[in-house]
């Protein structure tokens, strides 16, 4: 069924887009072969362009962006718990999370986009949101859920939507006080508790929403890893009048007292956890061909005293002819090698990205940039976990924006002759609108 409204959702899209000028028609017959998480970006960057005067245009790629988010593989946006972020496995999946591709921000960035449009259709798609399902943590998990964006949505809708007729009746009210009654974990306090703080009511109707938020607080039952991830944030917005239903709060809990503090070293063997620490994490660099690669990188990065090389030292015919003997040996390490295709992934993507900052402009950059995006071409991370294998590519293009020896255009020619559909319009959204997106779209909550 899923299938066939996606399918219905891809012919609905190429007849919209026959109305669109170019490059935006192109961009959005592109994103037509592209997983949903890409096509819907790839229409929500069009529709934020202001280049597309027709409204009606506008919000049938905005609606159509929506239905499309729905299917991303990636649910909700999560965090990694600190500490535990540096070359790990939850802490490359986290940055894959950062770049807010998963369904609940793509909805939330649809109806974000309707409200300037027709925000009659952006309340009835937000409440067409599924509400968030989240899930007890535990302390070994090292990634908690983050839907501060869902709560930004709900204050925007009951600020904006609603007609003073029905403001007069209080629906925008008891609008909130249903979104309050499905609270289900700690991480969804604080976001609340903002909106309770500027959400336009009367001062009659604040104290009716915090008091069912106090009963919250009262009756709420939290997860270790959720109650610690949040417990400061929570912590922030408490008034004297939530005192001491914060207090109670705050004691009903044990929480995850041993987590760990230091962060792993980024050059070097990461620091051992203390025993009995959380969360548990998988630390990269632990594989044999792993700590190899990794031990000959840092060689090519610092001489035997310790001092980085210079550009000369890079340009030397010795120091070329040890890059060679790491490319070869770069190109023989394989993912059976490693616990699991997304480690391998990863951490050979490092060790591209790494070399790209190291290599002096030549030929051989730029044989060593295709081979880059060869590898990330023809991964099987891009079906298993999409915007986790996208991650790098994005990595890698803002590494090398700020190059004056022309990398980002060749970067983005190779992405566009990959034959990768989603390296492809990837290309294509950046020739057209750069990186630049909306503050509200790349703020870190």
């Amino acid at each position: 069924m899923r299938r066939f409204a996606l399918l219905f959702l891809a012919v609905a899209l190429l007849t919209h887009a026959q109305k669109l000028p170019e490059p935006y028609l192109s961009i959005v017959e592109l994103a037509h072969s592209a997983p949903p998480e890409f096509a819907a970006d790839a229409m929500l960057r069009v529709v934020e362009s202001g280049k597309i005067a027709d409204r009606n245009l506008r919000r049938d790629l905005a609606e159509q962006a929506f239905r499309l988010a729905g299917s991303a593989k990636f649910p909700l946006r999560m965090h990694g718990v600190p500490g535990s972020t540096v070359d790990t496995r939850s802490g490359y999946l986290g940055k894959a999370y950062d770049l807010k591709l998963d369904a609940l921000s793509l909805e939330n960035r649809a109806v974000h986009d309707l409200l300037s449009i027709d925000s009659a259709k952006a309340r009835e798609l937000f409440q067409n949101i599924p509400r968030p399902t989240l899930a007890p943590l535990t302390c070994d998990d090292p990634l908690f859920y983050d839907v501060a964006d869902f709560y930004q949505t709900l204050g925007a809708i009951a600020n904006t939507t609603f007609t003073q007729k029905e403001r007069d009746k209080e629906e925008h009210v008891s609008f909130l006080l249903d979104y309050l009654g499905q609270v289900t974990s700690p991480v969804q306090l604080a976001p609340l508790a903002r909106v309770i703080k500027t959400v336009n009511v009367t001062p009659a109707q604040r104290e009716i929403l915090w008091n069912r938020f106090n009963g919250l607080l009262d009756g709420i039952q939290a997860d270790d890893r959720s109650f610690t991830a949040s417990l400061g944030d929570v912590a922030q917005i408490v008034t004297p009048e939530m005192q001491a239903s914060f207090e109670k709060y705050r004691q009903k809990v044990t929480g995850c007292k041993d987590d760990m503090g230091a962060s792993v070293r980024v050059n070097g063997d990461p620091e051992p956890p203390k025993t009995g620490t959380t969360p548990k994490i998988e630390r990269y660099w632990q594989s044999p061909e792993a700590q190899r690669l990794l031990m000959d990188a840092n060689k090519l990065r610092f001489g035997p005293a310790g001092k980085p090389f210079s550009d000369a030292d890079r340009s030397t015919r010795e120091w070329q002819q040890q890059l060679a003997d790491f490319l070869s040996q770069l190109a023989d390490w394989t993912a059976t090698q490693e616990k699991s295709e997304a480690d391998f992934y990863h951490q050979k993507c490092v060790v591209f990205e790494a070399l790209m900052e190291l290599m002096p402009p030549s030929p051989q950059r730029d044989k060593t940039l295709q081979a880059y995006v060869d590898f990330m071409s023809n991964s099987n991370l891009q079906q298993q976990s999409p915007v986790e294998w996208f991650m790098h590519a994005h990595s890698m293009l803002d590494r090398v924006r700020s190059t004056n020896t022309g990398e980002p255009a060749k970067l983005l020619d190779a992405f566009q002759s990959s034959g990768n559909p989603v390296l492809t319009l990837y290309a294509a959204l950046e020739k057209t609108f750069g990186g630049k997106l909306p503050s509200w779209v790349t703020i870190s909550n």
